[in-house]
């Protein structure tokens, strides 16, 4: 987001490994383009899992395509036949399921005491976070934590939720849109989330989510 984007972070250092190649998915190479039987098709699924091969520009030739934004079938090619169009949503549909299995796994901090309390947050709000989770500690709040790291959610994310009684929201967004993607794509109780928004234009910091999360303690909404 922008506050990690534009501004100076701290970090380890980087360092190169010559030996790391890159996954970058199903792509078809020169070689596998010139001895493949079937015609190269850019949305044809051939594993039933929803992800179609990709080829790179300039590899060869047989890896060329050509399609239109809209209205095209699994070959590529135009179509106006509803049944077709239909076949390549649904596609996406299991490839959305697919990623739900290859996403990086959420970033988890858990308290040394059991709590019934948790954080779930995304982005730059991590150090804010994680600052506020040590002030509340100090407090006698335990809470534990979440950072997704990745959309859609994997299972992890599902479990960590269904593991706490209440679950805080923490955002940088005025339209809670973490949270109603939690409520869209899991079976977590809306009832049991609290948003903590920041919209301020500012960058979010720690005492505005302690104090949150202290309110609602105090108040026992979050019992």
């Amino acid at each position: 987001d922008l506050d990690i984007g534009m501004n100076d972070w701290m970090c380890e250092e980087l360092r190169w490994d010559p030996k790391y190649k890159p996954d970058r998915g199903k792509v078809f190479d020169a070689e596998t383009l010139k001895g493949d039987a079937e015609k190269f098709s850019r949305y044809l699924d051939r594993d039933g899992d929803g992800v179609a091969y990709r080829s790179y520009p300039g590899v060869n030739g047989d890896g060329a395509y050509f399609v239109r934004g809209s209205g095209h079938n699994q070959y590529g090619g135009y179509t106006e036949d509803a049944a077709e169009y239909q076949q390549v949503i649904d596609r996406l549909m299991l490839k959305w399921g697919t990623a739900k299995k290859l996403v990086p796994d959420p970033y988890i901090r858990r308290t040394r005491k059991a709590s019934q309390y948790a954080i779930v947050s995304v982005g730059s709000c991590d150090n804010a976070v994680q600052e506020a989770i040590d002030r509340l500690s100090s407090k006698g709040i335990h809470l534990n934590y979440l950072r997704v790291k990745a959309f859609p959610f994997g299972k992890k994310v599902t479990n960590f939720l269904h593991k706490h009684e209440c679950v805080f929201v923490v955002e940088q967004n005025r339209d809670a849109q973490l949270k109603s993607l939690l409520c869209l794509e899991t079976d977590y109780s809306k009832q049991r989330m609290q948003s903590i928004l920041h919209y301020s234009g500012l960058p979010i910091d720690s005492s505005c989510i302690v104090a949150a999360i202290e309110q609602a303690v105090s108040q026992g909404e979050a019992a």
